[in-house]
């Protein structure tokens, strides 16, 4: 099987083992795909996933029969979606590309859903060059320009570094046949026109063009990948018990303090963020107050930088036990009983790192073994907390700013509560009379672990 004009091609992170979704239009470039990957691995892996759009009328249908005689004719395995795109797209509010695609790409991972499972699409270097064009177009940044990715998650392109002259050339080469698709030929899309009439000119002043816009994009996605290296790093720095420390952030230059934003609100369930939406978020970091972006809420206030749902209003309590306990928001508590060595003890509590250690004999005296005894819940009117070493209660709002928790995060904040009394707050550690002490014989020991990180 010749692959000369594939020499490009390559398969790095396909694992040995596992199901092999093949993209199958049938058009040259998932024609090519698939006959070259039948010469890289054991065919019994390979699975062609055709989408009939039904977009084209009889020439979508034409597709499909082509794409089932190519899985016949060479011992594939193949599986067909029929999906009225156009009637789809209405019904969810979106253009006939977009939602194709979105069908597409879910039936495919569908297919692909063991975890040594592997999606591979027949994006090619011409692709990608018409992808980074249009994204200039749109005045994209960096991401933009990085152009199409050779590999997200489960999906990977093998011939995105492959032109389609090349492409083409080993269909001729090895005798096969494509259906083509009619609505590329028309100037109606933004990208035909490219195809058509930008490209033609720019390969005239380098015939090379689209594998030197790969190779700047492979630079490019090379600086992307450091600058993401240095956001990471930032809001391992920033980050504290309620969201991130602006002044932390603030003191970062703004290509690497704006990708740690994005990164932080995306976590927290940002969705579908623009420039636009990261730009908001950073004025807000910069001069406080709040908004809602898609899928969540920013605010900074007292230095603290939170992105997140709020907490409502809804109040909760939740008996306390030994072990994880799991709260409204997917945050849990862990709770641990340790018995402790004389010899530590003073130790540790000089370093003070017994703040999130209560007195567990005390605990136990006051209301009989956990759980029944206390309970995690919501901060309620009236309610006071007494800081070790403080000498004085205080109203659990006035702790609140104190620690710096953000407004919208209150109500959720877990208060654990013995006998009455606030024993323990996050952030501020036990109550006075709840602390760990030389004379304490056995200590419980509170952690609160995020689902978000």
């Amino acid at each position: 099987m010749s692959s000369g004009p594939l020499k490009a091609a390559g398969l790095p992170g396909l694992p040995e083992e596992g199901r092999i979704v093949v993209g199958f239009s049938g058009g040259a470039d998932s024609t090519a795909l698939a006959h070259w990957l039948m010469g890289e691995v054991n065919k019994e892996r390979i699975l062609l996933a055709h989408v009939n759009h039904m977009l084209r009328g009889g020439e979508a249908d034409r597709d499909q029969l082509a794409a089932e005689g190519f899985a016949r004719e060479h011992g594939l395995g193949i599986e067909v979606l029929r999906a009225d795109v156009g009637r789809l797209a209405e019904e969810r509010g979106m253009g006939t590309e977009e939602c194709g695609r979105e069908i597409r790409y879910a039936f495919f991972h569908k297919l692909a859903s063991s975890r040594n499972d592997r999606i591979l699409t027949a994006h090619n270097a011409d692709d990608n060059a018409e992808t980074i064009l249009l994204n200039l177009c749109r005045g994209a940044g960096l991401d933009g320009l990085c152009g199409i990715p050779p590999r997200r998650g489960k999906i990977l392109r093998p011939l995105l570094y492959v032109s389609r002259r090349e492409i083409e050339q080993y269909c001729h080469e090895n005798g096969l046949s494509y259906v083509t698709d009619s609505s590329n030929l028309s100037d109606d899309y933004t990208r035909n026109r490219l195809r058509h009439q930008v490209l033609p000119v720019l390969k005239e002043l380098n015939p090379r063009f689209v594998h030197t816009a790969g190779q700047a994009a492979r630079f490019l996605s090379e600086d992307r990948s450091c600058l993401n290296r240095q956001a990471e790093s930032l809001l391992e720095r920033s980050l504290n018990m309620w969201g991130l420390e602006a002044e932390t952030l603030l003191a970062e230059e703004k290509s690497v303090r704006s990708r740690a934003v994005k990164l932080f609100i995306e976590r927290r369930g940002g969705s579908r963020l623009e420039q636009k939406h990261i730009e908001e978020a950073l004025h807000i970091l910069e001069r406080g107050g709040g908004a809602d972006l898609p899928g969540v809420r920013v605010s900074c206030a007292q230095g603290v930088f939170w992105a997140g749902r709020p907490a409502g209003n809804i109040p909760f309590e939740i008996p306390a036990k030994l072990g994880k306990n799991p709260l409204p928001g997917g945050k849990s508590v862990i709770l641990r009983e340790k018995t402790c060595l004389e010899a530590e003890i003073p130790e540790k509590i000089q370093n003070l790192l017994f703040k999130n250690a209560l007195d567990y004999d005390i605990m136990t005296g006051l209301a009989g073994e956990l759980p029944e005894g206390a309970v995690f819940r919501s901060r309620r009117p009236g309610d006071r907390f007494s800081p070790i070493g403080r000498g004085v209660s205080k109203p659990i709002k006035q702790i609140f700013q104190e620690l710096r928790v953000p407004g919208p995060m209150r109500d959720g904040v877990p208060l654990l509560v013995c006998g009455g009394e606030i024993a323990w707050c996050p952030g501020a550690g036990a109550a006075e009379r709840f602390r760990a002490t030389e004379r304490t014989k056995r200590v419980l020991i509170v952690e609160i672990e995020d689902g978000k990180g």
